[in-house]
């Protein structure tokens, strides 16, 4: 292993934790083709940084929802369905605009994403709201042109990571998602949630996570030129988790007695 201070990032994001620890190579002109595949090996890989893929990029914006955020899947009826990507993001916009308006021109926290080829291929959008913003009645309300489905961001299982992996998976094919496109957006305002990362040096490379938490993963690899340590864990308990899913779920507040939504706010 290479020798030298371990240097070590910190992600947080709402509840998420991210660290990376690493004693990382140098490649020189020098280098055999066997000696520069073993450092691409810790410099490129995923792992050796907290945010270097899409799917980062998107787990750490998911976790600022925290608690209490809804994953919902827009699809359309066979009258509405659209025939290109460009009208598929013409109802997105038409759905974004009704939901400023339900919110009263206040910012609010959101990310989406367009797809449209697994599956029976036909166009559809997920979407992430706040469920202190949008309860669930309310996204079924605002989408006029097809059905709504829903769960909770934050599962048992997979942490952040399950849904950040599961919508960045398609990739623009330049017929049904043009090329260059990429596969999700979100608010500026949640984006300007993310506080920097932590960064310093340590002559240690082990990542302690604490024992209270809901979900963690970890990994490290090594060889003879350096090495890199990583974990994830989300912080909290059993109980904030069951009752912000609880509260998601719960439509009776929302509804007159005639059975019609209320959107007055």
């Amino acid at each position: 292993m290479g020798e030298g201070p371990w240097y070590c990032t910190r992600q947080r994001a709402g509840p998420l934790v991210k660290e990376c620890r690493a004693i990382r190579p140098r490649l020189a002109g020098t280098d055999s083709l066997a000696d520069r595949r073993d450092k691409n090996e810790l410099i490129r890989s995923p792992h050796s940084a907290v945010c270097r893929s899409q799917a980062d990029r998107l787990e750490l914006r998911l976790a600022l929802f925290g608690f209490e955020g809804s994953h919902y899947t827009l699809t359309y009826d066979d009258l509405h369905l659209p025939r290109t990507f460009r009208e598929a993001m013409a109802t997105k916009r038409a759905f974004m605009a009704r939901a400023r308006r339900w919110h009263k021109g206040e910012p609010f926290d959101w990310i989406a994403c367009v797809e449209g080829l697994h599956g029976d291929h036909r166009y559809h959008i997920h979407l992430v709201l706040r469920d202190s913003d949008f309860p669930p009645a309310i996204v079924r309300h605002l989408w006029r042109v097809g059905e709504v489905d829903d769960e909770p961001v934050l599962l048992p299982t997979g942490g952040y990571r399950r849904l950040a992996e599961y919508l960045t998976k398609e990739r623009t094919d330049g017929v049904i998602i043009p090329i260059g496109r990429r596969p999700w957006n979100c608010s500026r305002s949640l984006g300007r949630q993310l506080p920097p990362p932590e960064r310093w040096r340590d002559e240690s490379g082990v990542i302690q996570i604490p024992d209270d938490v809901l979900w963690s993963r970890r990994g490290d690899k090594s060889n003879s030129f350096g090495a890199y340590s990583y974990a994830s864990y989300i912080k909290g308990n059993s109980f904030l988790i069951c009752r912000a899913q609880a509260r998601a779920h719960a439509r009776p507040s929302i509804l007159k007695p005639s059975g019609t939504i209320d959107t007055r706010r």
